[in-house]
């Protein structure tokens, strides 16, 4: 079935979004990129995600040649909502629903590793922000509020926030 969905150009992302599945669909991006420039539909549900394996799909997207169309569907949550950013077209099923939400942070290391580890996550955090407020025209004082609030949003709510483009 992945072979079936992959000559259709179509690339899954569900379930918790980490390291290995940011790298898998990092690698399926490629590929389809190097066969040909037509677009290529990814769809997203995560409940679940790290924040730098969803911004390294982000990057991913930024990369490749191909626009790369993100559908939203059941619930996408916290980091992932950097990957439906990243996307110049944002669609929804109706019944999605989106959690915007800073990951936690939890490390251990002497002060200096800290250190550069707050450092690491508060642009890791700014670039989440700053993939929002381009898709949304929003501020980044108001997305930096919704993000800290843990606001949610239907998918009518999630196009009139601007985060999607077009409700399915």
């Amino acid at each position: 079935m992945a072979d079936r969905l992959l000559a259709e150009r179509v690339v899954l992302i569900g379930g918790r979004l980490d390291d290995g599945l940011a790298n898998h669909v990092a690698a399926q991006l490629l590929l389809l990129d190097a066969s040909s420039n037509d677009p290529i539909k990814l769809h997203l549900s995560s409940t679940d995600s790290e924040l730098e394996a969803a911004l390294s799909v982000a990057a991913a997207m930024d990369l490749v040649s191909s626009p790369v169309e993100v559908v939203a569907r059941g619930t996408v949550r916290g980091p992932a909502v950097a990957v439906l950013a990243a996307a110049a077209k944002r669609e929804a099923h109706r019944h999605t629903t989106f959690t915007l939400s800073v990951p936690p942070f939890t490390a251990n290391g002497t002060a200096d590793e800290l250190a550069a580890l707050v450092s690491q996550h508060e642009r890791e955090v700014g670039r989440l922000r700053d993939l929002i407020t381009q898709a949304t025209g929003r501020t980044d004082d108001e997305v930096a509020e919704d993000l800290s609030a843990g606001r949610i949003l239907s998918a009518e709510e999630a196009e009139t926030y601007g985060l999607i483009t077009n409700l399915r």
